[in-house]
């Protein structure tokens, strides 16, 4: 699972599993996504498309497919200096593995507005680096995202809301198949542990509330569990509110 809210970034080389190699490469249709050229699976390289060395992250949504010859020539360069001499848009480059950008239930709005600071990112434009990359990415995307009119809207609509849990509301609505499943997926939004569940194990194919009551009794995580326990007592008690 993809811990978005918890997980250190890993800012250093790290081993890429052969089956995520196999999806990216499969993903970008064993393609080169500078040269543009087809190639066998065994001509192909992972790129970081911000080199590790300047600061890039050692992370899926930093991953690209790359020929040998593309991925030498590269090298350390500045993602947007090699682009241009190969003429590359960096606009143009994949996304992949965030979880809000991946989202096609999400208004378009809303997507593109988390893309545009990884676009900026790839530009040199906006620097977030660091083994806390993520929260920062996500620092900067909960900023942003309150100066456009949806998020205005939800601020006047959930004044009672934290911030935290009001900006997974459109996430939440892409899942919640009723009012109860609403609910519950806004307590959990209440505590990172609990928040890296939505959209990741908890899908709108699942029945939501078996499945986090399921993984509240596993007994494997107790810091975990603890939580999702503390999130079920005051669905419970919502619930009954509702009632």
């Amino acid at each position: 699972m993809r811990r978005r809210f918890t997980t250190k970034s890993r800012v250093t080389r790290g081993s890429i599993p052969k089956k995520m190699r196999d999806e990216i490469y499969r993903r970008d249709n064993y393609t080169c996504q500078f040269c543009k050229i087809g190639f066998d699976r065994r001509d192909l390289t992972i790129d970081h498309l911000v080199p590790l060395a300047l600061g890039g992250l050692d992370d899926v949504t930093n991953y690209v497919t790359c020929c040998s010859p593309c991925n030498g020539r590269k090298a350390n360069l500045p993602l947007a200096e090699f682009a241009r001499l190969v003429n590359v848009q960096v606009e143009e480059l994949p996304i992949h593995g965030d979880p809000v950008i991946d989202n096609d239930k999400l208004p378009i709005q809303i997507r593109m507005l988390r893309k545009s600071i990884f676009d900026r990112m790839r530009q040199g434009k906006l620097h977030i680096g660091g083994t806390s990359a993520q929260k920062k990415i996500e620092k900067r995307y909960r900023s942003e995202f309150w100066e456009t009119e949806l998020g205005q809207k939800l601020i006047t609509e959930q004044p009672q809301l934290p911030g935290q849990v009001r900006i997974m509301i459109p996430e939440i609505m892409t899942i919640a198949k009723s009012q109860r499943e609403y609910l519950l997926l806004i307590e959990l939004a209440k505590s990172a542990d609990t928040r890296n569940l939505i959209g990741t194990v908890l899908s709108r194919d699942d029945d939501i509330e078996d499945k986090v009551r399921s993984l509240a009794n596993r007994g494997k995580n107790p810091r975990s569990e603890k939580r999702l326990n503390w999130a079920i007592r005051r669905f419970d008690k919502a619930a009954r509110k509702e009632m």
